[in-house]
């Protein structure tokens, strides 16, 4: 079983969304409602613990830090996919393809999956890891469940067709809560990659970006990402579908070598912060 679920979360919003559908608690007053209740409860624990022992408050955070991350493995994500693509079962392939990053994804057909499941590993990876870790080094435990909950609560509110005040306020805090870890998880990108063609990929798209900072977030990810893996630069424009498991494997590999650099650096400053 696997006990990284927010099922119990998703419940909750549909019982706020169900009670302030024709009042202001639809909107932003709804998703501070569907976040307060589980950060207020975190933060409550949290302080007992403290209290008690240190060491449990330690431990505590440590264990939701766990809880954030994911909430699925993306390597495990990756290698099913791997199997059932190199096997030739097309519809397993889409669906593990689909729970890697969904909105990558659906937006391939079957000869160029492996475009889509390239840049769902850029974007997943800040997702699962990057912004969650982030938000832990900044706020602690408070902040890796924040940032996991407004990731549940995005794709929750992108799974429904009607649109509204509820659903735009979703949006926005999950992009302002992204804005600096993307930027910070595209570094580390170029630093293990090719860092040239990375920063170039960011030079040259930066300028439409600015234009709607919030909605190409994950657009800088993927390009920048995509510089960093030589792809862009590999492929032509016209060879979309010639993305085969080699380069599924480089994408997988660059997200797993930013993420040992990024808990290196952590490291290396928190022994630091002790010694001095």
């Amino acid at each position: 079983m696997d006990l990284r679920t927010f099922a119990w979360f998703e419940r909750l919003v549909d019982r706020i969304q169900g009670k302030g559908r024709e009042h202001p608690g639809s909107g932003a007053l709804g998703v501070v409602a569907a976040l307060a209740l589980p950060l207020v409860a975190l933060i409550i624990v949290q302080y007992v613990l403290v209290k008690i022992l240190v060491l449990f408050g330690f431990v505590f955070a440590v264990a939701v830090l766990l809880y954030s991350l994911g909430p699925r493995d993306l390597d495990g994500d990756v290698h099913r996919f791997l199997n059932a693509w190199e096997q030739g079962d097309d519809a397993k392939a889409q669906d593990y393809a689909q729970r890697i990053y969904p909105a990558t994804a659906g937006s391939f057909d079957a000869g160029s999956l492996g475009r889509g499941v390239v840049e769902g590993i850029l974007v997943a990876a800040h997702e699962r890891w990057f912004g969650v870790i982030f938000w832990f080094v900044i706020l602690g435990p408070l902040g890796a469940l924040w940032y996991r909950l407004a990731c549940v609560l995005r794709d929750k509110c992108l799974r429904q067709s009607e649109e509204g005040a509820f659903k735009d306020a979703a949006l926005m805090m999950h992009h302002i809560l992204a804005w600096i870890p993307v930027r910070l998880t595209l570094f580390s990108y170029a630093l293990v990659g090719n860092f040239a063609e990375s920063l170039e990929a960011w030079r040259k798209e930066a300028y439409g970006w600015k234009s709607n900072w919030l909605a190409d977030n994950y657009q800088l990810l993927i390009y920048g990402g995509l510089g960093a893996l030589q792809l862009e630069r590999d492929l032509a424009a016209d060879e979309i579908s010639a993305v085969d498991a080699r380069h599924v494997r480089a994408a997988l590999g660059l997200v797993l070598r930013a993420l040992i650099l990024v808990i290196a650096v952590i490291t290396v400053v928190t022994v630091g912060t002790w010694v001095s």
